[in-house]
């Protein structure tokens, strides 16, 4: 890993700071637009394969002492964002040393894709064991799994974790079946471990029950929440056994994966009944953060980590229950985001990064039509920085001297007015013109 002085990052940081190139009448009245055309930070380009990071130590400065790094997407089928995000962890990993990379996607699962990036698989081959095939699928993320495989053979290995409750590849509930029957399975205790199986197995089967009738039997859903529910008292109650057998971080992670089964099940069952609502996504966004904070407290503690998600779930903000307006403060029926838990608990050991667009397309790796994205209103953020002439930007959002920002695109390619940003976001890295992802191969 390479080291930089402070030096170093002040004065890179500032020969890279952008002065107003052909400043129009009336910035002087505009205190937002001049500070953003004395604070945007160019970025060179957001290949993955260009690893000259010098573009990108003023984010190691405005990261500083962070400990955790939230990367956000406007769109799960935001291309360039993709790419853009793929050469950032690169850097993070290379620069300063961030050696956990958290996706949005299965705790079970993407432990299945870490075991393939150790083993004998290709990158993308062991990401599709656990990741979403909107990232795993995407030609855009395909370099940083490649460069994630060819860490693990270097002193300095980047893993990979999920934090999402949710089963995200196909084949991950029967393999999570096996390792949850030997995990009871290796107990000493002829009793205990008589007790443990029959509760895993009653877990089990309710969970096939549901998959095979579409998750349409209550009787089912509810047979499985009171065999997780027992399965869970009986390791709490027995913790120092199971450690014994399994090691702390073993047991808790199992822990954790049965409690997801169940979450995940809850989840599926009320999506065949009614769509998706800001009360379920508050469970699903609880569920992660609980997730997430056993990650960074236990499994990884001490070590540097960044978070790979949606805008939605890393923002600081409270989404509202038609998913269009972002509160500040929390209102009723809205929907608390991961983001809030996170900063709650890590304050300014969190450093989380929004990014936005002016105008461009999204569409699924996977499949499926582009959906245009119109350019942003006038008097937005977004507006603004296309206004400098900016292809790609960072613009760090605790630098000094910061006027509000009240309109930009939060979460998504809507624009939202807030009292300011600042609070939602710590930085923000804008990209002009967005490509859609594309399916690798």
């Amino acid at each position: 890993m390479t080291h930089i002085g402070r030096r170093a990052f002040v004065l890179t940081a500032a020969s890279a700071a952008l002065a107003p190139a052909a400043p129009t009448p009336g910035w002087a009245q505009d205190p937002l637009t001049a500070w953003l055309a004395a604070h945007a930070v160019r970025v060179r380009t957001t290949d993955p394969a260009d690893e000259k990071f010098s573009d990108l130590l003023p984010l190691a400065h405005a990261i500083g002492s962070a400990r955790i790094v939230q990367l956000g997407e406007p769109s799960h089928g935001a291309g360039t964002a993709f790419a853009a995000k793929a050469r950032l962890m690169k850097f993070l990993h290379r620069r300063l040393g961030f050696d956990v990379l958290i996706w949005e996607s299965g705790l079970y699962d993407v432990a299945l894709a870490q075991k393939g990036m150790e083993g004998t698989d290709d990158g993308v081959t062991a990401a599709r064991r656990g990741i979403f095939t909107l990232w795993s699928a995407a030609a855009e993320v395909a370099p940083l799994f490649a460069y994630i495989k060819s860490s693990q053979r270097g002193p300095h290995p980047l893993e990979m974790a999920g934090f999402d409750m949710q089963v995200t590849a196909d084949g991950s509930m029967e393999r999570f079946a096996q390792d949850l029957r030997a995990f009871v399975g290796a107990l000493p205790d002829p009793a205990l471990r008589q007790q443990a199986a029959q509760l895993a197995d009653q877990a089990i089967a309710a969970r096939a029950r549901l998959v095979a009738t579409k998750f349409a039997a209550q009787a089912d859903l509810d047979a499985l929440i009171v065999a997780v529910k027992d399965l869970r008292t009986l390791i709490f109650g027995h913790r120092t056994g199971f450690d014994a057998v399994q090691g702390y971080i073993q047991t808790g992670f199992m822990d954790h994966a049965i409690q997801n089964m169940s979450a995940d099940a809850q989840m599926r069952f009320d999506a065949a009944r009614a769509p998706t609502d800001a009360a379920r996504e508050s469970r699903r966004d609880d569920a992660n953060a609980a997730n997430l904070r056993w990650l960074l407290d236990v499994k990884y503690a001490g070590r540097k980590a960044v978070i790979w998600a949606h805008n939605a779930h890393v923002m600081n903000a409270y989404y509202a229950p038609d998913f269009h307006a972002v509160h500040l403060d929390a209102a009723p029926g809205d929907m608390k985001t991961t983001g809030t838990f996170l900063a709650e608990r890590y304050g300014n050991s969190l450093y989380t990064i929004g990014m936005t667009a002016f105008t461009g397309e999204e569409g699924f790796a996977v499949g499926g039509p582009a959906s245009p994205i119109a350019p942003a209103p006038d008097g937005s953020l977004e507006a603004r920085l296309h206004g400098l002439g900016l292809s790609n930007a960072f613009v760090d959002l605790r630098a000094p001297g910061r006027p509000a920002i009240p309109t930009a695109r939060i979460p998504k390619f809507e624009a939202n007015t807030v009292a300011d940003i600042g609070r939602i976001y710590d930085g923000i890295f804008f990209i002009d013109h967005m490509n859609r992802a594309t399916r690798l191969g």
